[in-house]
């Protein structure tokens, strides 16, 4: 594996998804998660960025390794079912055991969010990767 190419990717992945991150979670879902979650009045924003560099890590290793994939279309379609399926898995661990989520509609509203946070970072990594 091109060791370049999985920290570059990785690179893009994390600065994709952070600002898509910013964009969804911080602006147009900010009232409603505000409203429907328990939510930091002070968020460590050192800790957002380590969870979007291990994410995009991820991704960007099974584009690499195992998918292939090289262009932002396919980037963003199996980087936002990669977000989907591990925001489902722990949006139902946290219903079962915490009191972050109001219910399950708080747990999907953030699901879809994460989707679409990690179709973003999916697209960047993917496009980055298509680079010649």
């Amino acid at each position: 594996m091109d060791t370049t190419k999985l920290l570059l990717g990785t690179l893009a992945g994390t600065v994709t998804s952070f600002l898509a991150g910013g964009l969804i979670f911080g602006f147009l879902l900010a009232s409603y998660m505000e409203a429907n979650m328990e939510m930091s009045t002070n968020p460590n924003f050192v800790w957002i960025l380590v969870g979007h560099i291990i994410m995009s890590f991820l991704i960007t290793y099974i584009f690499l390794q195992w998918a292939g994939i090289s262009t932002l279309v396919t980037g963003a379609k199996a980087g936002a079912l990669i977000g989907l399926l591990i925001a489902l898995s722990y949006a139902a661990f946290l219903l079962a055991g915490t009191t972050v989520y109001s219910g399950i509609e708080s747990a999907l509203v953030d699901t879809l969010g994460n989707t679409i946070v990690w179709a973003a970072g999916g697209a960047g990594i993917g496009w980055y990767l298509g680079r010649k």
